[in-house]
């Protein structure tokens, strides 16, 4: 895996290229201040129409690594 950081906005985004072989995506993760807390929002983007099964698995993995972060915020080991 390539990664760079393309920006770094402390402490609102940060976003940084994300490359393994062919895949070529842009990564970025935005916090924003709610009344409840934040809202954590993370896009990836630039998958290609041939790359459904790349976005899947992407998909899954953003999905899987979300409700481990949860866990360690509420406590949960």
């Amino acid at each position: 895996m390539d990664c760079r950081y393309l920006e770094i906005d402390e402490p609102r985004r940060i976003s940084w290229s994300w490359i393994v072989g062919e895949i070529d995506t842009v990564v970025t993760v935005t916090l924003e201040p709610t009344e409840q807390g934040t809202r954590m929002s993370v896009v990836q983007s630039g998958f290609r129409d041939d790359q459904k099964q790349n976005f899947g698995g992407a998909r899954y993995g953003w999905t899987m690594m979300a409700g481990k972060l949860l866990e360690v915020l509420e406590g949960d080991p």
